[in-house]
């Protein structure tokens, strides 16, 4: 191709931009053999909608028009009735949700009760890859809320890289509208990736100010290696949404796509313009969204009236935590208490180990106030845990050993337990300390004139 002709093709490109199209002679571009088929910005806009209308019809979903382009939506309502494993849509309460005092103990703030409630919305991205960056597009945003009968999915689809513009600003509406948004590690990921893809299209992201749910640190406080029946809970150490719906709700996915193919499928849809193999990603979004928000649904039914509603002793344990947090103390103690109970009746070394964390809070809530016997019995308990961990151990062990000495008043029990507690703490940051404990106390007994028995002989160690 001649110099001429180039600065020619790239003149009359330039106009076609501008939407000054010229006139060119046929045998002006007859003499272009590039092999590339020039295509005005109307044919590509033709083109590009009658893509986006095939997308749509092939996900049942719709296109919607806006001022800054075109969007695929896929709309999906489940009613009341509809039944995600065990759980019914219409028994979780779904659009008081917003309201409930117990969502300020998860993170969230409810709306005002006056009124009908503003929903919450629930939101799971699928994107093109886990690094986030400026290169990660989240070509299907998932956004979901309750109704008054039933339960709302609108799936907005990026069909086209030019159209995220219009996606972005439909989700930028359904935020502003509601109360505050709930995720599955939103906060690390799917926020981030939403706000730099805003800033990117040069808008002002819809998120602060917002209150933001994230149920992956609730999930990890309530269900995390929770125990469960024999074959129901494969991955004991896992808090993945979708093994949290099989042990909390019963839901088998069968099918599904698994997250590392999800990009490659988007990908293949880009160059080939088939959307048929993304129709299992976004049912895999649809049942991330009902899970979440069941799940979202579950926590806070039990923290309404722990310890009651729970159903394990890691959920007691858990909301007696949460309820210590935010000074509601007598619930928090009764929580401990049952988490200590229902461990005892649960199997495996997931139930001595909750058993061992409920009997350490209890402990501290008795010590702190003034109840100190109780507590003494719950260190000692603690100390004979099989499974209590060795930082546990020496925590009990230091308790008793100070009870006894400053409290009780039983000089050679204190000399017992602080000589263990120096056993348990050899190489530790505090054995020095133990030393210093255990040598004050061979002191003390020094000066008793024989073996120690009474709180008379205490007054005299002591000097009194």
């Amino acid at each position: 191709m001649s110099a001429h002709l180039e600065s020619r093709l790239r003149e009359i490109l330039r106009e076609q931009r501008r939407g000054q199209v010229m006139d060119v002679e046929p045998s002006c571009v007859s003499t272009v053999t590039t092999g590339v088929e020039l295509k005005t910005p109307r044919t590509e806009f033709v083109e590009g909608r009658a893509r986006l209308r095939a997308v749509a019809e092939s996900l049942d979903g719709d296109v919607i028009e806006s001022p800054s382009g075109p969007c695929v939506v896929i709309d999906r309502f489940y009613p009341a009735d509809h039944c995600h494993g065990t759980v019914r849509v219409g028994d979780v309460r779904g659009l008081a949700l917003s309201t409930r005092p117990e969502l300020t103990l998860v993170g969230g703030i409810p709306s005002a009760v006056d009124g009908a409630p503003i929903p919450l919305l629930f939101v799971d991205l699928e994107t093109t890859g886990l690094a986030g960056g400026a290169g990660t597009y989240a070509f299907l945003v998932g956004c979901a809320y309750f109704e008054p009968h039933g339960f709302r999915i609108r799936q907005y689809f990026l069909g086209a890289f030019q159209h995220e513009r219009t996606l972005l600003n439909e989700v930028d509406g359904l935020v502003r509208r509601s109360a505050g948004l709930v995720s599955y590690n939103g906060k690390s990921f799917d926020v981030p990736v939403l706000e730099t893809r805003f800033h990117f299209n040069r808008l002002a992201p819809p998120f602060e100010g917002y209150a933001h749910v994230d149920m992956l640190h609730v999930a990890r406080r309530f269900w995390r290696s929770a125990p469960a029946a024999p074959g129901a809970w494969p991955d004991t150490d896992s808090c993945r949404l979708s093994t949290l719906e099989r042990l909390l709700f019963g839901v088998r996915r069968v099918g599904d796509v698994q997250g590392f193919e999800i990009p490659n499928r988007y990908f293949d849809y880009v160059r080939s313009g088939n959307a048929e193999r993304l129709e299992p990603v976004f049912e895999h979004n649809r049942l991330d969204l009902l899970s979440l928000a069941m799940m979202t649904a579950r926590a806070l039914q039990v923290l309404e009236d722990a310890p009651a509603r729970c159903t394990s002793a890691r959920e007691s344990l858990a909301a007696g935590r949460i309820l210590e947090g935010v000074g509601r103390l007598d619930d928090a103690e009764r929580c401990y208490a049952d988490a200590i109970d229902r461990s005892r009746a649960e199997r495996g070394a997931e139930a001595g180990s909750v058993r061992a964390d409920a009997m350490r809070n209890l402990a501290l809530r008795y010590r702190r106030s003034a109840r100190f016997t109780e507590a003494a019995d719950l260190w000692r308990a603690l100390v004979v845990e099989r499974e209590a961990s060795p930082i546990l151990r020496r925590e009990a062990l230091e308790a008793l050993a100070i009870h006894y000495e400053h409290r009780a008043r039983n000089l050679s029990e204190a000399h017992r337990f602080a000589r263990l507690s120096l056993a348990e703490r050899i190489g530790t940051r505090r054995m020095e300390a133990s030393r210093h404990r255990l040598a004050r106390l061979d002191r003390k007994l020094a000066k008793l004139p024989g073996p120690y028995e009474s709180g008379r002989l205490w007054q005299e160690a002591e000097g009194y």
